[in-house]
């Protein structure tokens, strides 16, 4: 199963503040800015659509993802690190005339000591149980959405490791007259199976994908003159 290095990135913006201006570093009267993550985590996703895909009128389908990841970011020389879940529950049908209709979506976050958290290192398991905040969003048939407060939720969820590790690695270089960028990641990830509890009731459904990752990247943005960025 495919694992984006990126996904790092949105959840590092729960727990960074905004960033600081950056000193001349450049030595031409410019700053730069320098972020690194490193991290294991998990994903899953199951789905109670049909295995065929042919979807039947009227029959409300769902699908679960989640994710969790236990890093640490360091940006301009301070270091944070946090444990992360995020839980998105999905629900769906088709009309008579095979239109998709949205029924509901509801949607989790947790961190911090609301998360335990374990992943092997050499990524043949992972489990992880938190106490999730949750909210659920609902569509009249004019598509005007409403969300209110689901309340406190539990998730429980266990990997095992399959397969050999997959590792790909990658550069991202940008350059402008006013700036230049570059990014590098790394990851390392096995495909897995997986089973998990909502509030206790299993998540139903085919698993559709779930592997055990590790991942690091690191980035380096910096300005070419004062009021460049």
């Amino acid at each position: 199963m495919r694992r984006n290095v990126l996904a790092l990135v949105a959840l590092a913006t729960l727990v960074l503040p905004v960033a600081p201006v950056a000193a001349d570093t450049t030595g031409g009267g410019g700053t730069s800015y320098h972020f690194s993550q490193t991290g294991n985590g998990a994903d899953a996703g199951w789905s109670t659509s049909p295995a065929d895909g042919q979807l039947v009128a009227g029959v409300v389908y769902t699908d679960t993802y989640v994710s969790i990841s236990d890093q640490a970011v360091k940006q301009d020389g301070t270091v944070y690190a946090d444990k992360f879940l995020f839980i998105d529950q999905y629900s769906y049908m088709i009309d008579r005339r095979g239109n998709s209709v949205s029924v509901s979506e509801t949607v989790g976050f947790a961190g911090g000591t609301d998360v335990a958290l374990s992943v092997n290192r050499t990524l043949t398991s992972a489990s992880v149980a938190a106490v999730v905040s949750l909210s659920t969003c609902t569509a009249d048939r004019r598509g005007n959405g409403t969300c209110v407060d689901a309340g406190i939720g539990s998730v429980d969820v266990s990997w095992t490791g399959q397969g050999d590790v997959i590792k790909q690695s990658g550069t991202y270089h940008v350059v402008s007259k006013g700036f230049s960028e570059t990014s590098k990641s790394r990851e390392s990830y096995r495909n897995a199976t997986a089973s998990g509890s909502l509030n206790g009731a299993a998540i139903g459904g085919q698993l559709f994908s779930a592997d055990i990752f590790n991942a690091s990247s690191r980035d380096i943005f910096i300005c070419h003159g004062p009021g460049s960025c």
